[in-house]
């Protein structure tokens, strides 16, 4: 079932073409430098060449990947120093984000479960672009005039008559045997041909004209000569596989330039085989000339014309007859022309464009690193289990919460530790299940767990160190590192509940009194409600068992939500780069249009490892997968989606700037790339962590740090990274 989940990317048309420019240009420059060397190295180069670009689309999607930097622009700022972990490349986003007020006149969407009014997920465009529109006609005219070709062909075989002259016979079974031809070659006279030629792709045929009767013993040997030398260099095919990539690269103007190329080196190359096995130059020119003046080319053939007057022109062929002196073979260069062009025909397919930093995309530098693996006699506060949130104060201090070891420990600006806040227990100050921090401006800490906590900094004390407070939370406390907020003195905590076959998300209002009866509800919008689990029954009481990785399809985009330092909600749903505010009660105040769009398809290497793990996946279910409940209609279809998400998850972070994450470029998946958007909604720029930061916790994000969870891939333990940034002026 999985393997139709494995289509391949589409090549795009840009691409192809710098490749085939790289391929052609190359191409151009070997043959000017073997211009004055024998034809038929020519012709082999343009061969390959040809080869190639029919071969250029496989080879890109299925060769290993180049990636080839592209500089700025040099008027551009320089950009920041990178990290030295990682250099990211930049990304290509418009300059401002676009913010739309809600309409008085638009009635407001209700809070709760109620759905909000706004537009409907917009799916990738799936309209033909012009661009692949015109080319898609140009490849169909071209491969029609060559099908016509053929067709005309066809019929001049089907009405033509073998060859009965004796002397035509003899002097074929003589060329044939010079030139070592083993296969039958067809010999037909055309009543209709008015000049000989070539035709037949696996079944070679010399066309001859009625007019052949006529001609002297070393017509013959000169006409049979060179007729027989494009049979025994498959000349036919090679020309076929040039109008296909005419037909397919028509848009390319140096595409024709190279086919024009090639027919020229072809007929040189017959020629000089004429000359070579004995024909004098102005005998060969004179049966030339005299074949040219009945030649008639005025309907397409898809055959080898051998007194054709143009392509190539047939008074530069007489010339360079005239003028020809010895040509001996070449074996060497042909093959360095083989060995070069098939190089440049491998660095086109594989090269990757990417661009490198751009003023308006800055890499955020490590700071500090905090944690260690506990191999190395590390002390035990520098030794994580499982972190489930991390801040940063206005002082500069990081706070780290630990599940594993139910604390927060606090560390200067430096990573060095400062102290232990709380411990484990029930008791004041103490917590079983730490997964929130917020620092507030007044210096106090919320710590939230089984309940919250509020610490003060006492007279004699650096950090927080003392309770002021604590509050109790309903049942079942919300585990998830979603970050709670505090506006006007009043603590949000994020919670959410299931009602049969939906999720309610919402937010719970504590002040000095502790838990108040107002609550705020995130409106739904996109999959927020949807069921976040799915699972497989087990026994006949009605029991289950969760299953991971299964309730929703690798790439499928999700609705995201964070709160502003105002109290108001931006969210999105994934589909389209727009973000929505809305109010406590569940009104629209704006939308936000992000810097990008277009949605980019989902690269190979990621597509492949994530159908790898679901194939794991579903293997290891100890039941049939349409016996779990609520897995993901994509999944049970065999389907993925073919783009990625328009961004991966949004953040509100100091000064209510907007952070959403969007998806890394091809090959930099260990980074981390965020849009930043000012609360205005304008597009401060792209700042790039070169490092995996988890999803789980959230990253911190401050005026010009951001701080995070890394994990060891070896030892699977946790260690607290912070980074520092400056956005582009």
């Amino acid at each position: 079932m999985m393997d139709s989940l494995l289509a391949p990317d589409s090549l795009s048309m840009p691409g192809l073409v710098i490749r085939a420019t790289i391929l052609l240009s190359a191409a151009l420059a070997l043959a000017w430098f073997t211009r004055k060397g024998p034809a038929r190295v020519r012709h082999l180069l343009w061969t390959m060449t040809f080869a190639l670009l029919l071969g250029l689309p496989v080879l890109s999607l299925l060769g290993p990947s180049w990636d080839v930097p592209i500089l700025p622009s040099p008027g551009s700022p320089a950009p920041q120093r990178p990290s030295p972990l990682m250099e990211a490349p930049a990304v290509d986003v418009a300059r401002d984000a676009r913010v739309t007020l809600a309409s008085p006149d638009t009635p407001l969407p209700k809070a709760g479960s109620a759905a909000v009014a706004v537009a409907d997920p917009v799916s990738p465009p799936r309209s033909i672009p012009l661009a692949l529109l015109l080319w898609g006609i140009g490849c169909t005219a071209a491969l029609a005039s060559l099908g016509v070709g053929a067709v005309r062909c066809a019929r001049l075989v089907r009405a033509a008559s073998p060859l009965r002259d004796p002397i035509g016979l003899r002097q074929a079974g003589a060329v044939r045997r010079r030139l070592g031809i083993r296969g039958d070659v067809r010999l037909l006279v055309s009543p209709t041909a008015t000049t000989p030629m070539t035709g037949g792709i696996w079944r070679p045929v010399v066309l001859l004209p009625t007019s052949s009767a006529e001609w002297s013993s070393e017509r013959w040997k000169v006409v049979l000569t060179h007729e027989m030398t494009h049979v025994c260099r498959r000349d036919v095919l090679r020309q076929f596989m040039a109008r296909v990539v005419v037909a397919i690269y028509w848009i390319h103007p140096l595409t024709w330039v190279a086919a024009r190329l090639a027919a020229v080196a072809r007929e040189e190359a017959c020629d000089e085989k004429v000359l070579a096995l004995g024909t004098r130059p102005s005998d060969y020119a004179t049966h030339l000339l005299a074949l040219a003046a009945d030649a008639n080319s005025d309907h397409p053939v898809l055959s080898l014309p051998m007194g054709q007057r143009a392509h190539p022109p047939l008074e530069k062929r007489i010339l360079a007859i005239l003028n020809a002196h010895p040509r001996h073979r070449s074996t060497v260069a042909a093959g360095l022309v083989a060995a070069a062009i098939s190089i440049a025909g491998m660095s086109a397919a594989v090269a990757h464009p990417v661009h490198t930093a751009q003023s308006d995309t800055v890499t955020a530098l490590v700071e500090t690193r905090i944690g260690d693996t506990g191999l190395g006699g590390a002390a035990d506060e520098y030794i994580f289990g499982d972190v489930t949130s991390v801040a940063v104060d206005q002082q500069g201090r990081i706070y780290v919460a630990d599940r594993i070891s139910p604390s927060v420990r606090a560390f200067g600006p430096d990573g060095e530790f400062m102290a232990w806040i709380g411990r484990e227990g029930e008791g004041p100050g103490e917590f079983t299940w730490p997964v929130d921090i917020l620092p507030a401006a007044d210096g106090k800490l919320f710590v939230r767990g089984s309940r919250i906590t509020t610490f003060a900094t006492s007279a004699s004390s650096a950090y927080p160190d003392s309770v002021a407070d604590t509050w109790s939370i309903p049942p079942y406390f919300n585990s998830d590192s979603w970050r709670a907020r505090l506006v006007d003195d009043v603590y949000y905590y994020p919670h959410y509940r299931w009602r049969n076959e939906y999720t309610e998300f919402f937010y719970m209002k504590y002040n000095e009194g502790g838990l108040t009866s107002d609550t705020v509800h995130v409106p739904e919008m996109g999959d927020l409600s949807s069921p976040k689990t799915a699972y497989y029954r087990v026994g006949s009481g009605g029991g289950g068992r969760m299953v991971h990785g299964l309730n929703s399809a690798p790439f499928t985009p999700h609705t995201d939500w964070d709160m502003t330092g105002r109290g108001t909600i931006i969210m999105g749903d994934g589909e389209t780069y727009r973000l929505y505010e809305f109010a406590q009660g569940g009104e629209l105040l704006r939308t936000i249009d992000g810097p990008e769009v277009e949605r980019r398809p989902v690269p190979r290497a990621e597509r492949a490892d994530s159908m790898t793990a679901l194939e794991a996946r579903i293997d290891s279910l100890p039941v049939p997968l349409d016996e779990v409940v609520h897995v993901a209609p994509e999944i049970l279809r065999g389907e993925i989606p073919d783009s990625l998400p328009a961004f991966i998850s949004i953040h509100v972070g100091a000064s209510d700037r907007i952070w959403v994450e969007r998806w890394p470029p091809e090959g930099m998946a260990s980074s981390r790339y965020y849009d930043v958007l000012e609360y205005d909604g304008r597009y401060a720029g792209t700042v790039v962590v070169p490092a995996p930061l988890l999803a789980d916790p959230p990253p911190f994000f401050g005026e010009d740090i951001i701080v995070g969870v890394v994990m060891d891939p070896t030892f699977e333990v946790h260690s607290v990274v912070s980074f520092r940034f400056r956005l582009p002026e």
